[in-house]
């Protein structure tokens, strides 16, 4: 007998459960009972008021599914809140008092009835949770950060049995600021708690940390690591006759700025103690670029005379050493936070464009002019480029979030097809044949509603992988793309399906094109292309030279690791090419990943038995 599939999704996890149920049963069951039943009522409204479904229940707890991160964080917040006014009635007999986990992560369905790992840290969470406390793990705080206005407790990396996670608390009064002790949080090691005693005593160590972060192989080179995300720095805005009593709001501008430009994740913000601490040193604009490779800085001076203000700002390009954008704002100060939303959004704008996407990012923002879902879209397009699980959750959830702003455009079907795409890619399908289905539907209405390049370039890579298989229906759809014009997306997309198609030498062409048109490789993911396809044409110098020390960014992706380990080693660098084998497989890397990336079994074949001959992988 065949076996039933699988049904899988992502999903948002929503427990809770009361603390110290037993004791209240024990001192007065039937109150207890009572009590919690007022008490589900309550969760049972707000799950229909925030679009929540309650899938299991066990006595004192509950579990409830949400479709979004914001939406089950509001429900926590408001039960949370009615709890506590419940409590402090002279009518409430007994108080009960509750912890909230939630999580965002893959789960499977069993009829009405969710599993998995997803559910399981969401559990994990809720009892790590203090009382009349929320928990949340890190999918859950990169989703909400900036869309709720919350204060965060950072508590790291946990691990309770089999599952490891980040948690942070969310702050619903002083009194939840915990500290990390050996006895909680399942006595987290030893280690992070030297490492604060550490910072706090040794003076500079949190800029050397942040700025720096270098790895063993650097260090020795005395080299700061470079990552594929440009490096922001917003330097303390500057007071000309400015009171004392208005301090805090030159204060207030600049974490304001850090915060607004925190909400793209394409971008590196250096924290507020960073940024204040660069500020004593007095470090110069050559000095920000040469030491700590920062890419831009953010300055602005006020002036105050009476009631009247002037903020002048300016974003700044090291590299090009020149300033890409300045205004002047003139503003009283009891509209401060409006004006702090205009400078916020023009920055994040230009930063979004001129820092990452360029073209690509002109030509979104003037089909999509509100910039929270112009950011929503970006965050989207950053998650989907990582092909690892976490991404394709994050971009899933993000997708969820754009359908309600922009649900019947051609933008939104065309994201949908690839969110479709990359579910068969990664392997995550459970229903082939109707994912398929699916990602043609999405594609076909895209074309409808908008058929642009990307779309006719997406369905020319679609077609290539996973309906027709036509090298010949892909060239057309290529062609077809081109005519219309070409651009970032459209180029890199291009390099694959031709690849595909065993043109490597235009693939390459098309590929580099898109390089030399986006300011800023964010991931890495061109030069990923890039780098497979050079080094199937056996063109090693070329990936050199396009590499060269940035092998050893922070966020260097472990393929270009493997593949510049293996040309080091051809090159008699044996020393260098077996430590970067070593960073690469403790990052992940392994046979099973080599053959995925490269979508050409010989190629595949071929990078595993170059690698074998530098240590046999697994």
């Amino acid at each position: 007998m065949a076996q039933k599939s699988i049904d899988r999704k992502i999903a948002v996890i929503f427990a809770t459960d009361i603390v110290g149920y037993s004791k209240h049963m024990e001192s007065n069951e039937n109150a207890t009972i009572i009590n919690l039943r007022s008490c589900e009522e309550i969760f049972v409204r707000l799950l229909e008021k925030h679009r929540g479904r309650l899938f299991n229940t066990g006595g004192d707890s509950f579990l409830a599914e949400f479709q979004s991160a914001v939406s089950a964080v509001e429900c926590a917040l408001e039960f949370q809140e009615a709890i506590k006014k419940r409590n402090l009635s002279p009518s409430t007999i007994v108080k009960l008092e509750f912890r909230i986990g939630i999580n965002s992560g893959d789960v499977v369905k069993e009829k009405t009835n969710l599993l998995g790992d997803g559910v399981n840290i969401a559990a994990r969470l809720e009892s790590i949770s203090q009382a009349n406390g929320i928990t949340v793990s890190k999918s859950i705080f990169d989703f909400i950060r900036g869309k709720i206005n919350v204060e965060f407790n950072d508590l790291g990396i946990q691990r309770i049995k089999k599952n490891e996670f980040h948690a942070f608390d969310i702050i619903l009064d002083d009194s939840q600021k915990r500290k990390i002790k050996r006895s909680q949080l399942n006595k987290v090691k030893l280690l992070l708690g030297s490492l604060v005693v550490f910072i706090v005593c040794v003076s500079g160590y949190f800029i050397f940390n942040e700025l720096s972060k270098p790895s063993q192989q650097l260090a020795e080179k005395n080299l700061n690591l470079k990552s594929s995300l440009p490096l922001i720095l917003v330097r303390p805005v500057k007071s000309n006759n400015v009171k004392a009593e208005n301090k805090d709001i030159v204060i207030g501008i600049t974490e304001f700025m850090i915060s607004i430009l925190s909400k793209y994740n394409g971008l590196k913000i250096l924290s507020s103690n960073t940024s204040f601490h660069i500020a004593k040193k007095s470090f110069n604009d050559q000095q920000l670029k040469d030491e700590y490779n920062i890419d831009y800085t953010i300055e602005g001076t006020l002036q105050i005379m009476g009631k009247s203000s002037r903020l002048l700002m300016s974003l700044n390009d090291l590299n090009k050493e020149k300033v890409i954008w300045s205004d002047i704002f003139d503003f009283e100060l009891s509209n401060i936070f409006e004006v702090q939303d205009k400078i916020g959004d023009k920055i994040l704008s230009t930063l979004q464009i001129d820092a990452i996407t360029g073209s690509q990012g002109i030509s979104w923002a003037e089909e999509i002019k509100d910039l929270e879902t112009l950011t929503i879209a970006l965050n989207l397009r950053s998650e989907w480029r990582k092909f690892t699980r976490d991404g394709y959750q994050k971009s899933y959830q993000l997708l969820n979030e754009l359908e309600e702003k922009i649900g019947d455009t051609g933008s939104f079907y065309n994201w949908s097809a690839w969110q479709v795409f990359q579910k068969i890619n990664l392997g995550f399908s459970t229903d082939l044949d109707n994912d398929k289905e699916e990602l043609k539907n999405s594609i076909q209405k895209a074309l409808e509603v908008r058929g642009n390049a990307e779309d006719f370039s997406l369905n020319a890579l679609s077609e290539l992988l996973y309906l027709s298989n036509s090298c010949e229906i892909a060239r057309l759809n290529a062609e077809k793309a081109l005519s219309i014009g070409g651009g970032v997306d459209v180029y890199t997309i291009l390099g694959s399906v031709y690849s595909g198609c065993g043109d490597l030498i235009t693939a390459v062409k098309y590929t580099k094109q898109a390089l030399e048109l986006t300011p800023n490789d964010n991931g890495w993911f061109i030069t990923n292309n890039l780098v497979s396809f050079l080094y199937q044409l056996g063109r090693y110098e070329e990936i050199r030279s396009l590499i060269g020390e940035k092998i050893y960014a922070d966020d260097m992706l472990i393929t270009i690791i493997a593949v510049f380990a293996v040309i080091e080693h051809k090159s008699g660098n044996y020393s260098s090419a077996d430590r970067l084998l070593k960073i690469a497989t403790s990052q992940g890397l392994d046979k099973q990943r080599i053959r995925a990336w490269l979508n050409n079994g010989k190629a595949g074949e071929d990078l595993i038995s170059d690698l074998n001959s530098i240590a046999i992988l697994d």
